[in-house]
């Protein structure tokens, strides 16, 4: 039987294949929980390992702990050293899960840029070359309104680092979205009062309203944010009954100045909304 600790459950990390296999084990196992007078320990809970969690200043929410559990989405390091620290008191055997948990991080990552690899393409014929299209034909003139439309959405962004693929969509995942601040945001019914897209030098908390409209229930999302062109935050949650319609991003020390855009995206459907802080375009904060 693995060794107990203090009243507390402990075993070695196993040899998992995989990072979701080792969390499953860790959580079905009750490593690092209290053990009863027979040595059982209960299983972890998402509500109980996201207080546990906020016990040693980790903030997580337990729709981030099931997606983690169901692998649509991979812990960031400083998480799983929380869920390390969580499982002993002992330093030796809390490095032994935080090891383990960084390197199945590391291979599910691998595994994950592998995949979006495109195959090799068949060499082919090439097509017989078609008459370019210009601003008098049907073609030209579909051709110019799209690329219109993509200038404007690039444009609320300087630098524009995101690509080009990623504007180019048939299908907006979420509509009706809607920035504004704090003194703009209904308590009573979590809407934007009236849509924002310039703010401030100050800017310390920013609200989000918007509709999913093509995002099937259960199914994930992600919130994708970039300043200046680079992108610096994203997170995934569920469409279900805890997603509430609206979310929001709080900076304790203020947005810095410069040019932002969220882009939602749901399997190969984005969409993409933009909005600026300050004037200028400020300085590059990496977070």
């Amino acid at each position: 039987m693995p060794p107990q600790r203090g009243k507390t459950f402990y075993a070695d990390p196993p040899d998992a294949e995989s990072l979701r296999v080792l969390l499953h084990y860790y959580v079905q196992s009750g490593i690092g929980l209290p053990v009863s007078d027979d040595g059982v320990a209960e299983r972890w809970t998402d509500t109980r390992l996201e207080a546990a969690l906020a016990g040693i200043g980790i903030a997580v929410d337990r729709r981030s702990i099931q997606s983690w559990l169901s692998g649509a989405s991979i812990p960031k390091v400083q998480k799983l050293k929380g869920l390390a620290s969580l499982a002993s008191s002992n330093r030796f055997e809390r490095e032994k899960w935080s090891a383990a948990f960084i390197r199945l991080r590391q291979a599910a990552l691998d595994a994950r840029r592998a995949q979006r690899k495109p195959p090799p393409a068949e060499p082919e014929d090439p097509p017989a070359p078609a008459p370019p299209a210009t601003a008098d034909t049907g073609a030209g003139r579909q051709l110019l309104a799209r690329a219109a439309a993509i200038l404007t959405g690039l444009a609320g962004v300087s630098g524009a680092a995101y690509g080009l693929a990623e504007l180019l969509v048939t299908e907006p995942v979420a509509s009706n979205i809607r920035f504004c601040d704090e003194a703009n945001f209904s308590t009573q019914t979590k809407r934007c009062l009236r849509a924002m897209t310039d703010f401030p030098d100050g800017l310390h908390t920013l609200m989000i309203t918007f509709d999913l409209t093509n995002v099937a229930e259960g199914e994930t999302f992600t919130r994708k944010w970039y300043r200046n062109g680079r992108l610096i935050h994203e997170k995934t949650s569920f469409n279900d009954e805890a997603w509430p319609g609206y979310t929001f991003w709080h900076w304790p020390e203020g947005f810095d100045t410069g040019a932002y855009a969220l882009q939602i995206v749901s399997g190969d459907k984005a969409v993409t909304a933009t909005f600026h802080v300050g004037k200028g375009e400020g300085r590059l904060n990496y977070r």
